[in-house]
């Protein structure tokens, strides 16, 4: 088995996001879901959100972007992220990562901005590494985010 990621030359890409691309690119354009990919709670909150709302809830209008190839590669997420009627980032904390991110590749793209943190509390003095909470209940806070940014970006 090889690697998925190659360089040819200048080019950085990931055959596996080639792949998704170009299914993603077929009919009309879809909104451009990305998010938080940090390392603690909040970080995993804000990604397992997107996934859900791309993967299950908005399938057939959504397309989850993955953050690294967006900002690194030349894979086509950012080319999914242009013609998107509109960007979603799910950010995890006021740090906002992946919109800054986003910004200092793309500046002209001006995504809506959620920040997960703010639907949602938990004990931020018992938890803060994601294998400290039990999975179902950050899936659970997973699930109440991805439901509001769903009644906000995807129901008006």
């Amino acid at each position: 088995m090889g690697c998925c990621d190659e360089v040819a030359g200048e080019r950085r890409y990931c055959k596996d996001a080639e792949r998704y691309v170009a299914r993603k690119r077929d009919g009309a354009p879809r909104k451009a879901v990305l998010a938080c990919e940090g390392a603690c709670i909040k970080g995993e909150v804000a990604r397992t959100a997107a996934n859900l709302l791309a993967s299950r809830l908005e399938r057939e209008t959504a397309a989850r972007i993955c953050l690294g190839d967006a900002v690194t590669a030349d894979s086509g997420m950012l080319d999914l992220v242009r013609r998107a009627p509109e960007v979603i980032a799910i950010e995890g904390c006021s740090l906002r990562c992946a919109s800054v991110l986003l910004a200092r590749r793309a500046p002209e793209i001006k995504p809506t901005v959620i920040e997960a943190q703010r639907l949602y509390t938990y004990d931020r003095d018992k938890y803060f590494e994601i294998l400290d909470m039990p999975r179902e209940e950050l899936d659970d806070l997973a699930g109440k985010v991805a439901a509001q940014v769903r009644e906000r970006c995807f129901k008006g």
